[in-house]
């Protein structure tokens, strides 16, 4: 299976530090992901060559297409991999992997051009989910004409696959895996995470 982590941009709302550098359950969320990941075929996405020297050691790749965010680490993740690839958000520590295989394997075997988790209020979870190489001509276009929003290439694919979140809470049950940290707040939630779900990693 591909992964990519998109590195993303820098943390606003945590005074412009790097998120994957944040530590969570006492380890930097890059690492406990990479970890985590270590039977995949991985991959960081950066923005850019600075942010790449952070993730020494680990295999990176770097945006083409500079200051468009996730959309452009999209891009340079198909590019990479030109098969499907599961995309991760670097602030989304506790994506379990039977979570992502699942994903994964059912975006293959709807020989999907992307596939996507939805919620029932209408949320798309664009940034925990599955990318075919059918989709890359589209998300090219896109930024070439400067659009930086990740759903309007995807909703001109042909095959969208939707996927209801709570067909995974067998998984899943709390379906920590889209929790991602924003906010310092969101830091202490995922602490509390980490004490509910035993994950005391060091």
């Amino acid at each position: 299976m591909n992964v990519a982590i998109l590195a993303g941009g820098m943390g606003k709302r945590f005074g412009g530090a790097e998120k994957s550098q944040i530590r969570v359950c006492g380890i930097k969320i890059i690492d406990m992901l990479m970890k985590r990941f270590s039977s995949f075929n991985t991959v960081i996405v950066c923005r850019d060559e600075e942010q790449k020297n952070l993730f020494e050691g680990y295999k990176c790749v770097v945006d083409e297409f500079r200051g468009y965010g996730p959309l452009g680490g999209i891009h340079a993740a198909l590019r990479h991999f030109k098969d499907y690839v599961a995309v991760v958000a670097t602030d989304m520590p506790f994506v379990r992997t039977d979570v992502l295989e699942k994903l994964y394997s059912s975006a293959v075997r709807h020989n999907a051009d992307v596939l996507m988790p939805y919620w029932s209020h209408g949320k798309f979870e664009p940034l925990l989910s599955v990318y075919s190489p059918e989709i890359l001509p589209l998300v090219q276009h896109s930024l070439l004409e400067g659009e930086k929003k990740i759903l309007t290439p995807v909703f001109r694919a042909e095959n969208v696959v939707l996927y209801d979140v709570e067909c995974l809470r067998k998984l899943d049950k709390e379906l920590v895996s889209f929790f991602n940290i924003n906010t310092p707040e969101d830091l202490k939630r995922a602490e509390e995470i980490c004490s509910s779900i035993g994950l005391t990693e060091k």
